[in-house]
């Protein structure tokens, strides 16, 4: 799911050629992140097919241990139905009962309105905007938009 994601082209970090994605490496990620504490992985089913992940990562050191960051994937045919809404509030639920957890941040395109509609719709806030963060394999550059919200 998430290389077909990437190959859109719209919103994502990666480029297609980046996006090596196996179910060795997946299955890997979500250990990884379901062992580590402060960090969870979610999958969203809908009729036996993937229709979104979200994966959250918090800091590795001593100060930076309290907030983390995510990155949310939603099968084109699932935008739109909820599924969005759903993975966030089971993160931040999740998020305020982690002990660890005080901070969950993003990084999204400001031109990804939609994402940020839901981010805001969320409580989340701007904590800045990178100007020419991202550069596409055009040579245009687009910028980001951090966000956080305090969950403690």
């Amino acid at each position: 799911m998430k290389r077909e994601i990437i190959a859109e082209g719209m919103y994502m970090l990666r480029e297609t050629d980046e996006a090596n994605y196996t179910t060795e490496k997946t299955i890997n990620e979500i250990s990884e992140n379901t062992s580590n504490p402060g960090s969870m992985y979610i999958i969203a089913e809908s009729d036996g097919k993937v229709a979104g992940e979200l994966d959250f990562v918090n800091g590795s050191l001593k100060r930076t241990k309290h907030c983390g960051s995510f990155t949310v994937f939603i099968s084109k045919e699932y935008r739109d139905s909820g599924i969005g809404l759903k993975l966030m509030d089971a993160l931040l639920q999740w998020a305020e009962e982690e002990p660890i957890i005080e901070k969950v941040t993003l990084n999204v395109f400001s031109t990804n309105l939609r994402a940020q509609k839901l981010y805001e719709k969320c409580g989340f806030l701007i904590e800045g905007n990178c100007p020419k963060d991202m550069k596409l394999s055009n040579g245009d550059y687009i910028d980001s938009m951090l966000m956080f919200k305090f969950v403690k």
